[in-house]
């Protein structure tokens, strides 16, 4: 299952609770006044299909490890409880937040509050490490009319409470409206398709950091024939399909045989198909994306005109 970070202003009971329930507090073990590392992962917790790897929180009723400035974990702003008396220091949270940046396949973001810094540099960090970032928010920063290109307004600028937070929005390979932060990652699991092995989620994690227009529209394991075959990624309008060709799969003299007659039966059919070997793949998935990019432009050029 692909593994999440939920980044965003952190709070007694927040919404992480919210999604994850009782399973993520105490999560975080304390054993002689001293927390586990590194961070445990909480298998399927967020809507049953993503493993949740972070932030953590010390548990406790009386409130004391939420003060000012503690992320959750007790110090450096406010009074602990006795028994947690060794917490980590601020430079050691930090490192177990982005160790746990560094394990996501996902970084989610649910900015609905200005001064959640500490998520900003989250967010840098996340884009700095190539990792797929999804921002949330009830509403997303407007721009001055003459930089938005859907815009004919002149100068005027539209006042949003998200304005300040334009650099942070540009980081995002998605962005989303929603009304909580339970709305917006339904629709991360509706963007977010589920891929049967790591080379197809090798190539949608490049294809989602590029998103080259080319492949705009990509569909991953699209069904044709009814459902008896199901391409990889396929574009369906223009009836493009992109295939990866794992070992383990794709290997035996009878897959072999099986796959060229599926390629034949497609290609009868009008469709294009461009294959990657998994070794591909995992050599330099971004580079695959770019060359399926190009053989969808090409096959465009050479379309006679109706």
């Amino acid at each position: 299952m692909p593994s999440i970070y939920l980044a965003g202003k952190i709070g007694p009971g927040d919404w992480r609770y919210d999604l994850i329930g009782y399973r993520l507090r105490g999560a975080w073990e304390v054993d002689d006044d001293h927390p586990s590392e590194p961070w445990p992962v909480l298998k399927r917790s967020v809507l049953g299909l993503f493993d949740y790897v972070g932030p953590y929180f010390v548990s406790d009723d009386h409130g004391c490890g939420h003060g000012p400035n503690t992320h959750g974990c007790g110090n450096d702003g406010a009074v602990p409880c006795f028994t947690y008396e060794n917490l980590p220091k601020r430079n050691q949270v930090r490192e177990l937040c982005l160790s746990a940046i560094d394990t996501a396949d996902i970084v989610f973001a649910w900015l609905d509050d200005l001064t959640a810094y500490g998520t900003l540099v989250e967010i840098g960090y996340a884009k700095g490490r190539g990792k797929t970032i999804v921002i949330a928010a009830p509403e997303t920063p407007q721009t001055f009319g003459w930089l938005s290109e859907a815009s004919e307004v002149g100068m005027g600028i539209v006042d949003s409470a998200t304005n300040d937070l334009w650099f942070a929005f540009s980081c995002a390979s998605s962005t989303i409206v929603a009304a909580t932060p339970l709305e917006a990652l339904k629709e991360v699991v509706r963007l977010s398709p589920n891929l049967e092995s790591p080379i197809e989620q090798a190539f949608w994690g490049a294809y989602v950091q590029q998103t080259p227009r080319e492949l705009n529209g990509l569909e991953a394991q699209h069904p044709v024939f009814g459902g008896r075959y199901r391409l990889d990624f396929a574009l369906p309008k223009q009836k493009i399909g992109i295939e990866l060709d794992g070992y383990a799969w794709h290997s035996s003299p009878e897959a072999f045989t099986r796959d060229r007659a599926r390629q034949r039966e497609l290609e009868l059919d009008g469709w294009r198909i461009v294959r990657f070997s998994g070794s591909e793949i995992n050599k330099d998935a971004a580079d695959c994306v770019r060359q399926a990019a190009a053989f969808a432009a090409s096959i465009e050029r050479d379309r006679p005109t109706p």
